[in-house]
């Protein structure tokens, strides 16, 4: 009768063994479930922040392509007022020469004089 006993208290802690390691494996199931969906957040995230990082990158692109346009812009800017600076000095000398022809032809005219 000791063997049989024995026997079965050993069944009843091999049941119970089997029981906990069940447990066990629910719990690390469980965990596993946990952590893969953890996963997918991540992943999730991360394809987010790699698609604002595209957005930022062709945001800044743009800006850097205005900026250029802008200062392509500011220096005809300054090529056409460097024109205009220099177009203005030549009309001013122009001015002045023809001022001075004017007041030499004034000279020579009032030499002659007109007899009626």
């Amino acid at each position: 009768m000791e063997v049989v006993a024995d026997g079965a208290r050993r069944t009843e802690d091999g049941v119970a063994t089997v029981g906990r390691a069940r447990e066990a494996f629910e719990a690390i199931g469980a965990a596993i479930e946990d952590m893969s969906a953890r996963v997918s957040e991540i992943a999730g995230a991360v394809h987010q922040i790699s698609t604002e990082a595209q957005k930022a990158e062709d945001d800044v692109s743009e800006v850097a392509s205005v900026a250029e346009q802008s200062s392509a812009s500011v220096e005809q800017v300054s090529a056409s007022t460097q024109e205009t600076s220099a177009s203005t000095q030549e009309i001013s000398a122009s001015a002045e020469a023809l001022a001075t022809t004017a007041e030499e032809l004034n000279g020579l005219v009032q030499r002659f004089t007109v007899s009626s």
